[in-house]
């Protein structure tokens, strides 16, 4: 499982456009987005680097 921090997520509409980014670089990901905390959890084939690239091309930005 790889976790993240996603800054800027306001609505459930950017929870939903990570999330959709994200099952678009891996369709068999299971996705958990907490809108709240920023915290994004991702149980998949998709790698630190290819998560973050993934949701960085949504325009939101990821803590390090």
């Amino acid at each position: 499982m790889v976790t993240v921090t996603v800054e800027g997520m306001t609505c459930m509409g950017c929870v939903d456009s990570v999330k959709r980014a994200l099952l678009k670089a891996d369709p068999q990901a299971e996705v958990a987005i907490d809108l709240d905390s920023g915290r994004v959890d991702v149980e998949g084939a998709l790698d630190r680097a290819a998560l973050v690239e993934a949701i960085e091309a949504t325009g939101f930005d990821v803590k390090a």
